[in-house]
């Protein structure tokens, strides 16, 4: 669907929604790669974007490591002049990445992206803004992180939500990921951006079984991490019809995440373990494929920089149906 067919989206007055783009400065990020199921991984993508893809695109996992990252940004605002003058904002964000690519028929080599299968934020602002400009399905949370001059040792992530399912179980927080540093964790400093870039990588490969498609995908991939954080995103948008059931919108959408400016970055040496708590409504041993209880993680790192997200591209809407994908 054309946006020309489309009516202008109405503003209230205050409304909290923001355009893009979306400046993201003053940011702490910490990140592991933590093993997942590679089969469940692919189940989760094909149940969201190859379900929307209407055959134009597929999208494979790449690896069954899950970048669980971290991120404090202390100055966050978007840069579209009516919502420059507002004002700007505080908040974490607690992501589950999965490293996808995405083929069109006919094509040999991917387009990659980082996909947010799961993420949580503490402040409602940087939910509404996120969830509706672009479909990072976004939670609420509570959480733990080390301060800027607090070693890098624990981290905490609990949710509101459901656990056990069942009619008498009342709404409250609970316990989901609790990642800490074990003997022999050390923060290490790297001289430049391109010699951190390479020593994650180089522990990337040495990851055992790190990679699970295609072998002549790889380098172009590592190519792509080489820009990283700074990668391409992509999200599956929607939002129900009011019985619940069907979607008024539904759409693919990709956004580009620049890097402004770098400020410092750490490989983190040394074992992390993550916990993963039972909870109903994160399933996380279900869409991720994590144990529940203890299991390594792999390749911490750290940086701290000021990056925006760009306007979200439509790669596929999906919101009329035709016959043949009705």
């Amino acid at each position: 669907m054309a946006a020309e067919s489309r009516p202008p989206f109405i503003y209230s007055p205050g409304s909290p929604l923001m355009h893009p783009t979306l400046a993201l400065d003053q940011a702490r990020l910490y990140g592991f790669w933590v093993p997942g199921d590679l089969e469940k991984l692919q189940a989760s993508v094909d149940r969201t974007l190859n379900a929307c893809s209407r055959g134009e695109i597929h999208f494979t996992v790449l690896t069954h490591y899950v970048l669980l990252s971290f991120a404090e940004i202390t100055h966050a605002h978007s840069d579209y002049p009516v919502d420059l003058v507002k004002g700007w904002g505080k908040e974490v964000d607690i992501v589950a990445w999965v490293m996808i690519g995405g083929t069109r028929p006919g094509e040999v080599f991917p387009t990659f992206y980082a996909y947010p299968l799961h993420i949580w934020v503490d402040d409602c602002m940087a939910l509404i803004n996120g969830r509706e400009l672009y479909g990072y399905p976004k939670y609420e949370c509570s959480y733990a992180m080390p301060g800027p001059d607090q070693p890098p040792s624990t981290f905490r992530l609990a949710a509101k939500g459901f656990q056990p399912y069942s009619m008498e179980t009342k709404l409250a927080v609970h316990p989901l990921v609790d990642l800490n540093a074990t003997a022999g964790v050390t923060d290490e400093p790297a001289k430049d951006v391109l010699a951190w870039r390479e020593g994650l990588i180089s522990c990337m490969h040495e990851t055992p079984g790190f990679w699970d498609t295609h072998p002549a995908w790889r380098k172009k991939f590592d190519e792509w991490f080489d820009f990283f954080p700074g990668v391409d995103q992509i999200f599956l948008k929607q939002f129900p019809d009011g019985s619940g059931h069907r979607a008024v919108y539904q759409a693919i959408v990709v956004a580009s995440a620049k890097v402004k400016e770098i400020r410092k970055l750490s490989l983190l040496s040394g074992r992390y373990d993550l916990t993963l708590h039972p909870f109903e409504s994160f399933p996380l041993h279900h869409t991720l494929g994590w144990v529940i209880g203890e299991q390594q993680a792999h390749c911490g790192f750290y940086l701290e920089f000021d990056f925006e997200v760009k306007e979200g591209i439509e790669l596929v809407d999906n919101s009329k149906l035709d016959q043949e994908h009705s």
